[in-house]
């Protein structure tokens, strides 16, 4: 009787833990996603299986398929943008091993794993119901020659612009950034001032604000406030669609005058920085330009010294740029009829090559007379 007993209990462990030689049962984790395909929203049903030979690797498998939500995000496949997102996925592992135990003790070949979703905040429901649903444009500039100090500056305000969501009404670009400070992990950068490149807080954070402006411009947005630099910055080509921002003097601000919330998205492609937005779209947009008169030329080159670079050493950070007016035409033709035209206007004063230089070299130290020879008469 004990030897059965025995017997009887082994196989029952045997079929609760399952074993290496028993053959596989499939557990099934059925996912739905959500997607803004072409304006619409749109939900999928697939699934996945993994073989399952025991309870170890039950739990093995829970471990690894566990996730946090991610933020919706807007992808460019095929030439066309797609709005998806990861929901985050989490198990009760009694759940599981219980399903698991049931599949076994029944001779399935499958069960399916007792999972729980849990959406992002905002979800792309969230998003669509907001009005997000379409590219509207893109801005991009390219910061191929910055200093480390200027990169960074340019990065980090960027960064905070990621994932922003610009309801209707008007948007300030120093509001959204918020201080331009060391406190806030700001370098010290080449800015313009005036008539001088000097050292500053935030140097680079321009670039950021002409990138945004240019996705404004071409979206068809109101511009209410923005200012041309005060000469043509190497950065930003073609000329006139530069936006300077000077806190709390310099704004750029636009008026989201579409039918819902536009979400601004940030990517970084080597040096090539883009703003994209989303929303929904309700115009086209055709710009013509830049028409360029009154040119001057270039001013004579500048050296600042700079202590900090090797004796002799001369490193060019700006370049020569005539001045000029420049103008760029804009149509802004509304899916209920209207057309509105504007256009921005630049003058831009001439520059200067503008070079640091370390330190002049120490003078040379004259040569020694000759030693006596010591010889004779």
């Amino acid at each position: 009787m004990l030897r059965r007993f025995t017997w009887a209990l082994a196989l029952g462990l045997a079929l609760a833990q399952g074993g290496s030689d028993s053959p596989p049962i499939q557990a099934i984790l059925v996912l739905e996603e959500d997607a803004v395909e072409e304006g619409i929203l749109r939900t999928y049903v697939g699934s996945r299986s993994y073989a399952i030979r025991s309870e170890e690797e039950l739990k093995a498998l829970l471990r690894e398929l566990r996730r946090e939500p991610r933020p919706p995000r807007f992808i460019l496949q095929g030439g066309r943008w797609r709005g998806v997102e990861k929901k985050g996925i989490s198990f009760d592992e009694a759940q599981a091993l219980a399903a698991y135990r049931e599949a076994l003790r029944g001779g399935r070949k499958s069960f399916r794993l007792p999972a729980r979703y849990t959406s992002p905040s905002p979800s792309l429901k969230d998003l669509y119901a907001l009005g997000v649903r379409e590219h509207l444009a893109t801005g991009e500039t390219d910061f191929r020659g910055s200093s480390r100090e200027r990169a960074h500056n340019l990065l980090l305000a960027s960064s905070k612009l990621d994932g922003l969501l610009i309801p209707p009404g008007t948007f300030s670009l120093n509001q959204a950034l918020g201080p331009i400070t060391e406190e806030e992990g700001y370098k010290e950068a080449f800015v313009i001032v005036g008539d001088r490149t000097e050292q500053g807080v935030g140097g680079g954070v321009c670039q950021v604000s002409t990138t945004l402006f240019r996705a404004f411009f071409l979206a068809g947005l109101p511009i209410l406030e923005r200012h041309a630099h005060s000469y043509q910055v190497a950065y930003y080509k073609p000329p006139g669609l530069d936006a300077a921002v000077i806190q709390p003097y310099k704004d750029l601000k636009v008026l989201n005058d579409t039918p819902g919330h536009i979400l601004v998205q940030r990517s970084v492609q080597g040096t090539t920085l883009r703003f994209h937005l989303f929303g929904t779209k309700d115009r086209e947009v055709r710009w013509e330009g830049p028409f360029i008169s009154d040119k001057k030329p270039p001013l004579p080159p500048k050296e600042i010294p700079d202590p900090s670079l090797p004796p002799g050493v001369r490193k060019q950070v700006d370049f020569a740029a005539e001045g000029a007016r420049v103008e760029v035409r804009r149509t802004v033709r509304y899916r209920d009829g209207r057309v509105r035209e504007d256009k921005v206007v630049s003058v831009y004063r001439p520059w200067g090559a503008v070079y640091l230089v370390g330190p002049k070299p120490a003078p040379k130290a004259p040569p020694a007379p000759p030693a006596p020879s010591g010889g004779a008469p």
